[in-house]
């Protein structure tokens, strides 16, 4: 065993220096060859579907409503928190007024399941009841207290064009604008410090059978408005609030249980929204090693093959981490160093496929290093995608000259 390190360390102690110019490395070179290795024929790694315990969920790309009870990976449900804003300091009193309605709207940047399902789609709102914080990091298994008493009334989705983007109006009730309208002028209405004390935010939950929004909260469209008159005349007018910028957003999921699910011998399960992961190990090194003497390793890449699926798309894009001594998860320097490009994990061809030839080389030269990998959702905070990988497509494929 001591020999192979120490021999493997020489050899493969070229490939810290050929990664400086990655683009020039692979068959390209003069005699370089390629072996795969696969658990064809020995255990030379494992892999296995494990549970994301949470994710950090603050400040989202995305805000996330609805629920899919999934055939294959059972209920995904996303609610969210958020804070809305004055857009100006100092509000003067408006008073007699008629509150005409009360829209919170949000465009729709995209949705997940079928839109066209929507029409089960019941969608909550709530007053908050305790402070959230921008300077706060917040988890996806968070719970927050709020007042009971929904305030939707009404809710319609507009969906668009080529030339419009979609958004949904929320209708509430108009009694909670009212109360609102009656803080203008005093000081509850000084700046956003004041406001927030006054007024903490909204919770927002949903339910439905195949429909997960995604919410922009910093799109032109969205906003929340109280729109009103005046009484002695006719003249229409809204107060409008911001809910992008600095309001503060938290996106939250239900709990994934992974005895709910039966993936196939041959089926790895990953799901965004704190649902699952993939964990890999390398089980057989001293095998691989040996494959390894005697050549000059010039790239490594390792392959993971996924069953498509038209109803629910595959994710666009994953991220294959590993995790340290410490137990912290980390990029691979091939990512930290060589960039996301050259690193790769694009869906492409039916494969993730990343480049990890520096890690390898690292792998099989130092014994304290980890050989435990993890892949997982790219923004799983902010997208609703699943993929079922093929677990017996997995292959890491080694591009070498002799020498």
């Amino acid at each position: 065993m001591n020999i192979y390190k120490t021999t493997a360390f020489y050899i493969l102690l070229a490939v810290l220096f050929a990664c400086n110019d990655p683009d020039i490395i692979g068959l390209d070179l003069p005699g370089s060859a390629r072996f795969t290795i696969t658990n064809d024929s020995i255990d030379n790694f494992t892999i296995k579907t494990v549970s994301e315990d949470s994710l950090r969920s603050d400040e989202s790309q995305n805000l996330l409503l609805g629920q899919i009870n999934d055939p294959i990976f059972g209920e995904n449900k996303g609610s969210f928190c958020t804070q809305m804003l004055l857009t100006n300091n100092n509000i003067d009193a408006i008073n007699g007024i008629e509150v005409d309605s009360v829209f919170l709207t949000y465009s729709i940047s995209d949705h997940y399941g079928d839109l066209n399902e929507s029409e089960d789609l019941e969608i909550n709102v709530y007053q908050l009841s305790e402070d959230i914080y921008k300077d706060s990091n917040y988890y996806s298994d968070e719970s927050f207290n709020y007042d009971p008493n929904n305030l939707v009334t009404n809710y319609f989705i507009n969906e668009g064009d080529s030339s419009t983007s979609s958004f949904i109006n929320i209708q509430l009730d108009n009694s909670f604008g009212e109360m609102i309208m009656n803080e203008t002028g005093g000081s509850n209405m000084i700046d956003n410090v004041a406001f927030l004390e006054f007024f903490k935010g909204l919770y927002l939950e949903a339910t439905a059978s195949n429909t997960i929004l995604y919410l922009n909260p910093i799109a032109d469209k969205s906003r929340f408005s109280i729109y009103y008159h005046e009484i002695e005349g006719d003249t229409a007018l809204s107060f409008d609030f911001e809910l992008g910028g600095d309001a503060t957003r938290i996106n939250m999921f239900n709990k994934k249980d992974i005895n709910d699910i039966t993936p196939d011998v041959n089926e790895i399960f990953i799901q965004s929204m704190a649902g699952y992961k993939a964990e890999f190990d390398f089980t057989n090194l001293e095998e691989i090693q040996t494959k390894c003497l005697g050549k000059s390793i010039n790239r490594v890449t390792i392959d993971f093959e996924a069953f498509e699926n038209n109803d629910y798309p595959l994710h666009e894009k994953l991220y294959l981490l590993r995790e340290n001594n410490e137990g912290k998860i980390v990029f691979l320097t091939d990512f930290t160093i060589e960039g996301e490009g050259h690193f790769g994990g694009e869906f492409d061809n039916n494969t993730y496929s990343f480049n990890i030839t520096r890690y390898f080389a690292q792998l099989l030269t130092n014994d304290q290093y980890t050989n435990k990998l993890y892949l997982v959702p790219v923004l799983g905070s902010a997208n609703a995608n699943r993929t079922i990988l093929n677990k017996s497509k997995i292959s890491i494929n080694i591009i070498y000259t002799e020498i």
